[in-house]
């Protein structure tokens, strides 16, 4: 089976249940846990429509639940398209629109952004809030909870799309680029063969 985003999460849950995955301040997730909630996530994402090729939209700060809906998306072959949140409303609406994602991830920090650019959405049929509810957004736990966890991820190739980044735009609109599990395996590669250089002059 060729490289793939969930099969690092497969392969290191499966091997290292236990084991810390994520970190971050007090919290910790083992391998475990996070499969489990990836899973979750790509059942909710499942039930949204959301399938193989789909983009999900994330807008917050880098954390756990960024790669619980990494992961979750993975496991369905959908492409995952982080918001930069430093950007402007009206950037993060063409973003999002451009994409064509049709379910947004977002943090409640991020409320009064989106409350600037929610109109302009053109391809979101849902919206799911990480943080503190707001009364208006399905609550990201709530949303989980109700999904039915999807256990088994999807085959994918190496040239099929995982993830969708945004250029800074500096001359223009931001532009996306796509990176294939290709790429992914080739960066870990070279990361493994970097580290076996450092071992070597150590």
């Amino acid at each position: 089976m060729s490289f793939s985003l969930a099969g690092i999460l497969t392969r290191w849950a499966a091997e290292t249940p236990d084991a810390p995955a994520l970190t971050l301040d007090a919290q910790t997730l083992s391998w475990r846990v996070l499969q489990e909630r990836s899973q979750s996530v790509a059942g909710a994402l499942a039930a949204e429509g959301v399938g193989f090729g789909d983009r999900v939209a994330f807008l917050d700060k880098n954390g756990v639940t960024y790669f619980e809906v990494l992961f979750g998306a993975a496991m369905l072959g959908a492409v995952d398209v982080a918001v930069n949140w430093r950007l402007a409303p009206p950037e993060m609406a063409f973003i999002i629109n451009d994409s064509g994602a049709s379910v947004l991830v977002v943090h409640s920090d991020f409320l009064p952004q989106l409350d600037a650019f929610a109109d302009a959405l053109t391809t979101v049929k849902r919206i799911v809030l990480v943080g503190t509810p707001d009364g208006t957004h399905l609550p990201y736990e709530q949303w989980l909870s109700a999904a039915t966890p999807v256990t088994e991820p999807v085959r994918v190739s190496e040239n099929d799309i995982a993830l969708q980044l945004y250029t800074s735009g500096t001359t223009g609109l931001p532009k996306g680029t796509m990176l294939d599990n290709g790429n992914f395996s080739g960066l870990l590669e070279m990361a493994g063969q970097l580290e076996m250089g450092k071992d070597a002059v150590n």
